[in-house]
């Protein structure tokens, strides 16, 4: 008998430690196997040397005289270097006498040096938290009404965001904190954000403060200097007039432009409240996704995607979410017309008219994990029965997942993001 029953014993570990093969996982790799050597390292950077993965999007930490920041995917590495650049640019203009003169004649007697903010260091990444992923596995404990997903989402979800350890949470009023800090940002700030090619609403709280200091002294708004920045807000590269709408305009009038361009499209009046309601989206992420959506001109379903938003709850989450769907935007306007989005999943999916399916996945490097196997598997039901199915990839994705997803039938399309680099060039 207990021959048998370590056989049985036996037996069940070696079927499990087959299905744990089955998938591959997140490694560690060298930031010079991931990034051009002139991205990893600037006249005002470094990026740390080991890159970790979450399965989807990459993380990195930035190394500067400014502080150090994490960066969670190459998109968002990208825009903090354009704000460490843009720390540099306010460091030199600090130091020199007509600034000192101007803010004097503004009424501050001395200001900070751009490097008195950089005080709160960030360690090089060393644990990854449940990143993106958990988008799709929470998704459809939210997948009822708009009222319904926008208490959830106030609530917060302790299992899943790390709580349980007994303290409540006050989320709702972390989200009136989040508001009132984005209605704070006034005009002078959104100027200088503009001659720096930065958001006004990022997250980068040693530029947030640096320009808030030097937004006093606002004839330092008369100099005429030449600055360098680039507009960094994600998704500016696909819909272009986001970047003027968000330095040019309150956060009052932002809302109430994306409300008009949202009631355009026939979505529900309260579900455009819950969406426009969500605090965790800064004014910016807001009118990146709402444009995205009225870009979609035409495409049956475009509500749902409003529902949609109302599932990611951290600025990875988002920021993932409002990426993916510009990329379909881009596809609409670019390759093919879609038909309709299905909203059934974490992320829209696209129908065109000959019931082909469409999926853009705003990733950096893709392996065939378990959770992407088991999302691969509820996007391939979508479409017409034997109809073709395609899935573009920002980034790029394993040998191995590319195979399994063609064996699912998938058409597989990888470096997007570099495809659309090229067309701007």
């Amino acid at each position: 008998m207990q021959s048998y029953v370590f056989t049985v014993v036996l037996l069940i570990s070696c079927f499990a430690s087959a299905e744990q093969q089955a998938f591959e996982h997140a490694t560690d790799r060298d930031v010079a196997e991931v990034l051009s050597e002139d991205l990893y390292k600037g006249a005002n950077h470094h990026v740390a040397d080991s890159v970790r993965s979450d399965g989807y999007l990459n993380y990195y930490t930035v190394v500067s005289e400014y502080g150090n920041h994490e960066a969670v995917s190459t998109a968002m590495l990208k825009i903090r270097i354009g704000e460490i650049n843009a720390l540099a640019e306010l460091d030199e203009l600090s130091k020199t006498e007509v600034f000192a003169k101007a803010a004097a004649d503004a009424g501050v007697k001395q200001l900070k040096s751009v490097k008195q903010f950089a005080t709160k260091p960030v360690e090089t990444v060393k644990g990854i938290p449940k990143g993106v992923g958990r988008m799709f596995k929470r998704f459809s404990r939210q997948a009822g009404d708009a009222a319904d997903a926008t208490q959830e989402f106030i609530a917060g979800d302790d299992e899943e965001s790390g709580g349980g350890d007994g303290e409540e949470k006050d989320d709702s009023n972390a989200a009136v904190d989040l508001t009132e800090s984005y209605m704070g940002v006034d005009k002078a700030q959104r100027d200088w954000s503009r001659k720096l090619g930065t958001d006004p609403y990022s997250s980068n709280e040693v530029l947030q403060a640096a320009i808030k200091e030097v937004a006093w002294a606002e004839r330092l708004g008369k100099f005429g200097m030449g600055f360098a920045g680039i507009p960094k807000i994600p998704g500016a590269n696909i819909i272009s007039d986001v970047n003027e709408m968000v330095w040019s305009k309150d956060p009052y009038e932002l809302r109430d432009l994306n409300h008009s361009r949202l009631a355009a499209t026939g979505a529900d009046e309260e579900l455009i409240a819950a969406y426009l309601d969500n605090s965790r989206m800064t004014p910016s992420q807001q009118t990146l996704l709402t444009a995205a959506i009225a870009e979609l001109e035409g495409v049956d379903g475009r509500d749902g995607i409003l529902r949609q938003s109302l599932n990611p709850d951290t600025e990875p989450e988002i920021n993932f979410f409002i990426k993916s769907l510009t990329l379909l935007a881009w596809y609409h306007r670019n390759q093919n017309s879609l038909a309709s989005v299905d909203t059934s999943a974490a992320i829209p999916a696209a129908i065109l008219e000959n019931g082909m399916s469409v999926l853009a996945f705003a990733v950096d490097h893709v392996y065939w994990t378990e959770t992407i196997a088991q999302v691969a598997r509820n996007y391939a039901n979508l479409g017409a029965t034997g109809q073709a199915r395609e899935i573009w990839f920002l980034g790029t994705a394993s040998e191995r997942c590319i195979a399994e997803l063609g064996a699912l039938g998938f058409d597989v399309h990888v470096g997007v993001a570099t495809m659309l680099a090229e067309q701007t060039n």
